[in-house]
């Protein structure tokens, strides 16, 4: 038994080293200073729309309702899509495993 949650722990971890690396090239695209063009520390919509999830979701990330993005929100969106995609590529069964 503790060799296959080794394994399991094993194939996950991998996972992980795969998908950072795909997350690092997004994120560099997605980062909030490359997508800041005025370089004014605000990403307006139109700023925002080079990235579709941000644009989509602009009114629940606009915490203030300010009609822009701070650095402060952009980073709380940052860290709901890592999750949303640690959540989706990991294994159903490590999924049930790690809910518990």
């Amino acid at each position: 038994m503790k060799t296959s949650q080794l394994a399991k722990l094993a194939g996950f971890s991998t996972l992980l080293l795969f998908s950072a690396g795909s997350m690092a090239g997004d994120k560099a695209m997605s980062s909030f200073e490359a997508l800041d063009q005025n370089k004014d520390g605000q990403l307006t919509a139109t700023e925002a729309s080079q990235n579709q999830e941000l644009s989509k979701q602009w009114t629940e990330i606009d915490q203030d309702e300010s009609g822009s993005i701070d650095k402060v929100e952009f980073s709380a969106f940052e860290t709901t899509q890592s999750q949303d995609a640690m959540g989706e590529q990991m294994p159903s069964e490590s999924k049930k495993q790690y809910s518990k």
